[in-house]
């Protein structure tokens, strides 16, 4: 703009000095000049010439540089997006671009001077008519939307945008293809709809909050849960007073935890969220599983939340129901472990009297006879407390309370020690009990010595039961694991000659409770516990057990178990010997005239523990108590040296009197000793957290006994030499 201006006051300043060399010329004509005027015109002639030549060289630069913008706007022009026609008012076209000719696919030379309503649909020409008279007429920018019929029949959508010239004879008319646009936008449109529809029948509630938790959308179904219309929702807050959140434990639900706060909150999703919905007029409260997330704009702010929830009311009364029921069920497991224990204390104290005196009575002078029939009290008494220990055992598999205590044991010494508890009775029989371990079995592991001699025991003792003659055998092999030293796999088998298991019976022995058929029970007895126990026992060491039978032929129990080997140096027989001797040795000053109170309610145990001590400990003095009461004033008067603890009592238990007698001021923390006849898991442990210093069970075993006799009373003499 600015150049267009000097270059107009260029040519006014032109014209004025070409009046004034004009009327210098007139003058000069009618009057002389001098020689110094003269040459002065002539050199303000020459300047003057300098500047037209200059004049005229910055016009033909202008004029290449208006050529180069006219070819410039001519390309823009022709080769725009979108196509521009020039319409008089009856639509004749007059001029067009490049791109409206491709827009319409004919030559521009055919276009020029056409009707551009030709190329309107029927539909859309009425929309046509009005957009041109519109701006003619009305000289305003106008638009619309037609369709553009072309060759072959060929169908457009075309948005035409339309002005006035500067003559306001013609309209300057823009079209643009939107054919895709329109595709995009049915599709989008149909996208819609269907999610829409897809939401309205969603059997789901859908409920949309905008970035300040109001609702501004929801379909039929949360209407439906929430028991609102949909207008009634729309435009409420999450937190509006209509309805009332309660939380799983039937709280209100604080605003701050409403799920759609905490999801603005945390901007995070909110996943398996279960509330509780109550309105005023309803006292039932609809329980539903809520997940919701937001959606966030690109500024990573959330722009709405989306909710979904189901209706969960009737799996919420049945987990109540489930609830109730697991715990009736967990307080019926603990009145059955409350019952095993007490029954298991109610048995094993008579049977604690009989093993105790019998094996007493054995070791005292017996004709042959009379030997014989104690030895089968004995035995009697030692089957049925077996058979309570497996009862016991399968209850606490069965709750998942048994674990594996892990130790270091020799496996040779424990396979031997299997043989000789069967080898009396093998002979009896006349059966050959065989023991095979391979040399390359490594002395000692780490294993549960107690689990693993119970699953052998039960293995031999059932082949012995079923074996009239022959041989019970047992075969330990092992198998060294690859790229691991010191893991090995330990093959054990059990193989008889007895009678063998039909093999339609031998899945059905393995479960509990259970034997091959209803005879043998009566024949051989039992509890039909003894190889589910076993498998289950293999179990946890991650085996089973295994059976190859022939009916009349004989059995075979195997499995194999994982174990590790033990770098344990084994100790010369001689050498051994004499160190368990040194740490066993105890002075007779040690255990001399110890006093000793025994605090126990039933008679004939009590005989038998006195027995036992006098036995024992013939220089101690025994106190006697018969319940915790009679413990604590016998404690309070005598010196006592040891006192051994009945649990079960009338009017004050074993944990009880010990935690009265730890808290006397009297107190020497003198040990005590629990006598129990209850092996329930945990028996021991909660001997010990009540204060009780060691754990003898019933029935008791007199080695057992003077085992912690001897180890208690050897450390108060210790600690009274200190």
């Amino acid at each position: 703009m600015e150049n267009i201006e000097n270059k107009a006051e260029a040519r006014i300043i032109l014209r004025q000095k070409a009046e004034e060399l004009l009327q210098k010329k007139q003058s000069i004509a009618s009057s002389k000049l001098s020689e110094v005027e003269t040459l002065k015109l002539i050199h303000e002639l020459e300047v003057h010439q300098i500047e037209l030549e200059m004049q005229k060289e910055e016009l033909m630069l202008a004029k290449e540089q208006a050529e180069i913008a006219t070819q410039k706007y001519t390309e823009l022009y022709d080769f725009a997006p979108a196509g521009y026609f020039t319409l008089t008012n009856s639509g004749k076209v007059v001029e067009l671009n490049l791109a409206g000719s491709q827009l319409l696919r004919k030559q521009r030379s055919n276009l020029l001077n056409s009707q551009f309503g030709f190329f309107i649909s029927d539909d859309t020409k009425s929309i046509f008519n009005n957009f041109l008279d519109t701006v003619f007429t009305k000289d305003v920018k106008e638009c619309c939307e037609v369709k553009l019929f072309l060759e072959d029949g060929f169908l457009i959508n075309a948005y035409l945008t339309g002005i006035l010239s500067e003559s306001k004879d013609q309209a300057l008319i823009t079209v643009v293809d939107i054919t895709e646009l329109k595709v995009t936008e049915l599709a989008l449109r149909q996208s819609e709809e269907r999610y829409r529809e897809l939401l309205n029948n969603l059997d789901v509630g859908i409920i949309l909050h905008d970035k300040d938790s109001k609702v501004i959308f929801s379909n039929p179904k949360a209407s439906k849960l929430i028991g609102l219309s949909k207008e009634k929702i729309i435009e409420k807050q999450a937190y509006n007073p209509v309805w009332k959140f309660i939380n799983e434990d039937y709280k209100s639900l604080p605003i701050e935890n409403y799920p759609v706060n905490q999801i603005i909150n945390s901007k995070k999703g909110l996943k398996n969220f279960i509330i509780g919905i109550k309105k005023p007029d309803i006292t039932s409260i609809k329980w539903l599983l809520l997940n919701g997330f937001p959606v966030l704009n690109n500024d990573l702010e959330i722009s709405e939340v989306v909710i979904s929830f189901i209706e969960i009311t009737e799996l919420k009364k049945l987990e109540i129901e489930l609830t109730k029921a697991k715990e009736q069920a967990e307080s019926a497991n603990k009145a059955k472990s409350s019952f095993l224990t007490n029954m298991s204390h109610e048995i094993r104290t008579p049977l604690n009297g009989i093993i105790g005196f019998t094996d007493l009575l054995m070791k005292t002078n017996l004709d042959k006879n009379q030997t014989e029939y104690m030895n089968t009290v004995n035995e009697s008494a030692t089957i049925l407390i077996e058979i309570i220990n497996n009862i016991l055992d399968f209850s606490k598999i069965e709750s998942g309370k048994l674990e594996l205590n892990i130790e270091e044991i020799n496996i040779f010494k424990l396979s031997h020690h299997v043989i000789e508890i069967f080898k009396y009775h093998a002979g009896l029989n006349n059966v050959n009990l065989i023991l095979n371990i391979d040399q390359n079995v490594p002395h000692y592991v780490f294993a549960d010595s107690i689990r693993l001699k119970q699953i052998l025991v039960n293995l031999i003792g059932n082949a012995l039961k079923f074996t009239k003659a022959g041989s019970v055998t047992l075969d330990i092999s092992c198998d060294f694991k690859s790229g691991d030293e010191n893991k090995c796999y330990f093959n054990f088998s059990v193989s008889d000659t007895g009678i063998g298991i039909k093999e339609q019976n031998q899945e059905k022995i393995f479960h509990s409770f259970i034997q091959e058929d209803s005879s043998i029970t009566r024949k051989f007895g039992g509890t039909g516990l003894g190889l589910a126990i076993s498998n289950q026992l293999l179990a946890l060491m991650e085996s089973k057990l295994e059976l190859n039978s022939k009916y009349g032929h004989g059995s075979k129990f195997f499995f194999t178990i994982e174990l590790e080997k033990s770098d344990h140096y084994d100790v010369p027989n001689s050498i051994e010997n004499d160190s368990v001797t040194e740490n066993n040795r105890i002075s007779s000053k040690d255990v001399a005239h110890k006093n000793i109170l025994v605090v126990e309610d039933n008679k004939i145990n009590m005989l038998l523990v006195r027995t036992l001590l006098k036995s024992i400990l013939p220089d101690s003095t025994i106190f006697e108590a018969s319940d915790g009461k009679m413990a604590i004033q016998m404690y309070k008067k005598q010196k006592l040296d040891l006192i051994l603890m009945d649990i079960q009592m009338p009017h004050k238990n074993g944990y009880e009197t010990t935690a009265e007698i730890k808290h006397l001021k009297k107190y020497n923390k003198i040990p005590i000793i629990a006598l129990t006849a209850g092996i329930m898991l945990g028996e021991k442990e909660k001997c010990l957290e009540s204060g009780m210093d060691d754990y003898v069970s019933k029935p008791i075993v007199r080695c057992k006994l003077e085992e912690v006799l001897y180890k208690w009373l050897k450390k108060e003499s210790q600690n009274e030499n200190n």
